[in-house]
């Protein structure tokens, strides 16, 4: 057996003990979400976990951060126009126009000086990547049949986050040396990369249903309807508001009372990014045998962490385990966020399910950091908005344990239609 046969044989081994046993078709597509993962990574790396530290070296007061964070939900509140846009576009064509503007902005901060243009392009850039949320959902329920889409997007991820890993501690050390104006760019080109590795992406839709939803009184209706579902949106705001309430006191605590380096909060994202990274073994793994709604209910509980730790540390090692919820939190908000709106969705109408959780995500991500800015104008000290966001994160878990969810089956494929990417926007779908 010589070498190439040896790593080959090695590579497959490593596949089908993470994503399982894959047809052909499937573990192509894996492959290249996964290569677009990689890419993603670096962008990722490079910029996202910075970009709030640099806003506040570049003298962003609180109230801004807390706005910044508020309008970077603006994209999730707007979801609900996807669904007009996608009746008659294709649905991948969506995606690559607004993952392909926004990573594109960043390459602008080579020429950014000031806090407010930093803020702009991150404003911007959140609310496309937002805004095709359901598109993607979509994509991924179609994919990859429900009976190992668990495994196989914890591994498209595992790739993603083991280059996050990798990339931000070095990303941290080359922000300190040659500043956000070079470090961000080359990110950008690696954000510009991921989109066009998408476009590779051979979906097969099958047939179009007539689309239901023409007004969005009709999403209303979806929700009326569908008591089980209101419930779960309720429980998934208050969760929300218990994370997202502390959110922009966390780097006034690593800048101003912690006074940590760009290297010390890279060594932070380095904790988050190794816990971040073999927890989607885990949570991929659960959601395949219990389903999406179990593993959303279990990181409510794990985020109670994050706020009872910066509400005492004193020092950077006093935020690792923090950094440990966070990077549990992350994978299994990810993962749990899109299996569970596909688990209580109507198979037919996963998109519009998908458009109403985006935007109940937007809401909240609006009035949590303003709520803040309220309390802190108010005299409250950041000590009671963190106690804050732990009330709401229990009445967040305590709800979702009155959810039901059927449990994941098997998905048969049915014949399907040709779905690929065509730019610019090129074949319009006939819908009714």
């Amino acid at each position: 057996m010589n070498t190439k046969e040896l790593v080959s044989r090695t590579v497959i081994w490593v596949e089908t003990a993470l994503a399982g046993s894959l047809s052909p078709s499937v573990r192509r597509v894996m492959h290249i979400e996964l290569s677009m993962s990689l890419a993603y990574g670096v962008f990722y790396a490079c910029i996202i976990p910075f970009t709030q530290v640099v806003l506040r070296r570049l003298g962003a007061s609180v109230d801004m951060l807390a706005l910044y964070t508020a309008l970077l939900f603006m994209g999730s509140v707007f979801t609900s126009f996807s669904i007009v846009l996608m009746r008659r576009r294709r649905t991948i064509n969506i995606i690559v126009f607004c993952w392909l503007l926004g990573r594109s902005l960043f390459l602008l901060t080579a020429f950014v000086t000031g806090a407010v243009q930093l803020m702009a392009i991150g404003i911007v850039f959140w609310l496309l990547e937002a805004f095709v949320i359901p598109a993607y959902t979509r994509v991924i329920q179609k994919i990859y049949p429900e009976s190992g889409r668990g495994k196989v997007m914890s591994t498209v991820r595992m790739g993603r986050v083991s280059v996050i890993l990798l990339v931000t501690p070095l990303a941290g050390w080359a922000l300190d040396r040659v500043g956000y104006q070079v470090l961000f760019p080359i990110g950008a080109l690696f954000g510009i990369l991921a989109t066009y590795l998408f476009t590779r992406i051979d979906l097969d839709e099958g047939e179009l249903p007539p689309r239901q939803t023409k007004t969005f009184a009709d999403l209303w209706q979806i929700v009326r309807s569908d008591r089980n579902f209101a419930v779960y949106l309720l429980s998934y705001s208050l969760f929300g508001l218990g994370g997202l309430l502390s959110w922009p006191l966390y780097p006034v605590v690593q800048v101003d009372r912690l006074q940590l380096s760009y290297s010390e909060i890279g060594l932070l994202g380095l904790v988050e990014s190794v816990t971040w990274f073999f927890s989607y073994l885990l949570w991929g793994r659960t959601i395949d045998k219990r389903g999406g709604l179990f593993v959303v209910r279990a990181i409510a509980a794990l985020s109670i962490v994050t706020p009872l730790t910066y509400m005492s540390a004193q020092s950077l090692w006093m935020l690792l385990p923090s950094a440990i919820a966070r990077g549990l939190g992350m994978a299994g908000f990810e993962l749990g966020r899109i299996s569970a709106g596909i688990q209580l969705a109507d198979p037919e109408r996963v998109t519009e399910y998908a458009a109403i959780q985006s935007t109940v995500v937007g809401l909240r991500g609006l009035v949590a950091p303003l709520v803040t800015v309220g309390l802190l104008r108010l005299g409250a000290p950041h000590s009671a908005v963190f106690l804050l966001s732990v009330v709401f994160l229990v009445m967040g878990w305590v709800m979702f344990g009155r959810v039901t969810a059927p449990v994941p089956g098997d998905e048969g494929y049915s014949e399907r239609q040709r779905l690929r990417y065509r730019w610019p926007f090129r074949r319009r779908i006939a819908r009714v």
